[in-house]
């Protein structure tokens, strides 16, 4: 059996010394836009572009702008992979074209700047919630990924510079690393369905995530991932001097706080009926809530902290918080009067005794 037979993707050529080698049949250069720049040291471009092809081995990537070499790339080893970084302004009305031949064949794409280069519209999705240490899943609802689609997830790791933190590429499934997805242990991508999943998530996850999807059903999707703390329970104090508006001594006031919380709201309730509520949006922030119950007040009252995905409610003991005084201490209290007034009606007896004496004498 002849090697052509055996490997028929491979053309044998021989060289002028005699010696064989080898020439894969090569396949259409890919160009795909790439949401990170072409070095370490950054760009002002626009729009960065990749050049790829897969299993190219004694061939020749050369990128052209108007028919003139721009960049080139060949490598001699066997199954490599060639890829060209070509970065534009989305205002460029230069041709440019991606060529990869070998001593056999050639195959040549062109670029299409206004249409890679084109700024996507993202579709919102639905908000998603998570408790912090759990694991959360961006849903595509992509069937499967053909080998010509390009998937990329990107995360603001950089606010607001997107960064590119896992995509799919030739069926192949690439996980990268972020500032603030400090391990790329933790995000797990699907191949096939495209899904993104957080392990053991943590406050710094929360943010927006983006989807970009090239293929003939392009889709450019966007995700507001929120990461909740664990909800403290929340106190309730006696605290008159903060909450009382009222100069009745019949009215208790009580306070109802949490620390160092986002996100939540706190709310009073009397019985199932939601009587006041108070909500706070920044980080590690305090929240607190009055209310005013008479001191003889038999109803059921509770304060609940909650957000999307959990809550916390300390029931209220009006007995413990707003005591009623016994009637011991109130009797005590009336003897002390009814002693005092007799005091003073003694005094004023003696004094008029002693003044109708001295008139008399």
């Amino acid at each position: 059996m002849s090697r052509r037979q055996c490997e028929v993707s491979v053309v044998w050529c021989t060289k002028d010394d005699g010696e064989e080698t080898a020439s894969v049949m090569l396949q259409t250069p890919k160009i795909i836009r790439q949401y990170k720049p072409c070095s370490s040291k950054g760009s002002s471009s626009d729009c960065v572009l990749l050049c790829s092809v897969a299993n190219a081995p004694n061939a020749t990537l050369t990128m052209y702008k108007d028919n003139t070499v721009f960049s080139e790339n060949k490598y001699a080893d066997l199954n490599i992979d060639l890829s060209l970084c070509l970065e534009v302004e989305n205002q460029d009305n230069s041709t440019y074209s991606c060529v990869i031949n070998n001593p056999t064949s050639n195959k040549t794409k062109h670029l299409n700047i206004s249409q890679l280069c084109q700024d996507c519209k993202y579709i919102s999705q639905t908000p998603v919630s998570v408790m912090e240490g759990d694991s959360v899943t961006l849903h595509t609802n992509i069937t499967e990924v053909q080998m010509e689609d390009h998937l990329m997830w990107m995360f603001e790791c950089l606010h607001p510079q997107l960064i590119l933190i896992a995509e799919i590429l030739n069926k192949v499934a690439v996980v990268t690393d972020c500032e603030n997805l400090r391990s790329r242990d933790r995000l797990q991508l699907d191949s096939q369905t495209g899904n993104l999943t957080i392990k053991n998530t943590s406050k710094e996850d929360s943010g927006v995530y983006k989807l970009l999807f090239n293929s003939p059903d392009s889709r450019c999707w966007s995700y507001d991932v929120y990461v909740h703390a664990h909800l403290p329970v929340p106190v309730i104090t006696n605290n008159s001097l903060q909450c009382s508006s009222s100069s009745s001594e019949s009215i208790c006031s009580l306070l109802c706080y949490a620390l160092n919380v986002s996100h939540v709201t706190l709310s009073w309730y009397k019985e199932i009926s939601l009587l006041s509520s108070i909500s706070v949006s920044d980080d590690n922030n305090s929240i607190s809530l009055c209310l005013e119950v008479e001191y003889q007040d038999k109803n059921t009252y509770s304060c609940v902290i909650y957000n999307p995905i959990s809550n916390q409610t300390t029931h209220l003991d009006i007995s413990e918080l707003c005591p009623v005084q016994s009637n011991d201490h109130i009797w005590e209290y009336v003897g002390v009067g009814v002693a005092a007034v007799g005091v003073v009606v003694l005094i004023g007896a003696i004094v008029r005794f002693c003044f109708c004496n001295r008139n008399q004498a």
